[in-house]
């Protein structure tokens, strides 16, 4: 009598990996100077840190992706992706400040007309792997895809301190849309 309490779990987890890695249609709104939500979720926090790639204190705002959000990550603003650095690292909830600077994590470095920006894809205790699609030296605009992170994640923005940030902690936002903040 186990097999029909147990028959609903493979159509919960397809509807789980469904969810997870739908990639829908989004018309994005460019504005210069201000940066787009680079994943959907919950933002974490936002203050001040340094960037070592960058060598100076940047903002960073860090967005949670629980398993019902889209996983794909999009560019906050337009310019050119000068370096990419992986990270190895374990696989911390991604909801904690742990998996922010422990976890396995993709780095994309963009130089923009209005300053350097930092998108780090970080995986969760789900999310095993981070996929990009797009490499150093490509020109990209503002909401194209960047990549996706498999489950469960973390992704941070890093803008110069002089930004406007728009958004607050428990702020919910959705990657190409939601205004992050004015440079």
């Amino acid at each position: 009598m186990l097999v029909p309490v147990l028959a609903p779990l493979p159509i919960l987890a397809a509807t789980a990996v469904a969810l997870a890695f739908r990639d829908p249609e989004r018309v994005i709104e460019r504005r210069d100077r201000t940066a787009l939500a680079p994943a959907d979720g919950r933002v974490m926090r936002v203050g001040n840190v340094f960037d070592d790639y960058w060598q100076t204190e940047m903002t960073e705002v860090a967005i949670f992706l629980a398993l019902s959000n889209v996983h794909v990550q999009r560019m906050p603003l337009r310019g050119e992706i000068v370096a990419q650095q992986r990270k190895a690292g374990g696989y911390r909830p991604a909801m904690t400040d742990a998996a922010t600077h422990g976890n396995n994590q993709l780095a994309t470095y963009l130089q923009t007309e209005v300053g350097p920006c930092t998108v780090t894809q970080i995986s969760g205790i789900l999310a095993r792997r981070i996929v990009t699609w797009l490499h150093v030296g490509d020109h990209v605009e503002q909401g194209d895809r960047l990549g996706m992170i498999k489950f469960g994640s973390q992704v941070t923005l890093r803008l110069p301190t002089s930004a406007r940030v728009l958004v607050k902690a428990d702020d919910h936002v959705v990657g190409g849309h939601t205004l992050i903040a004015e440079l």
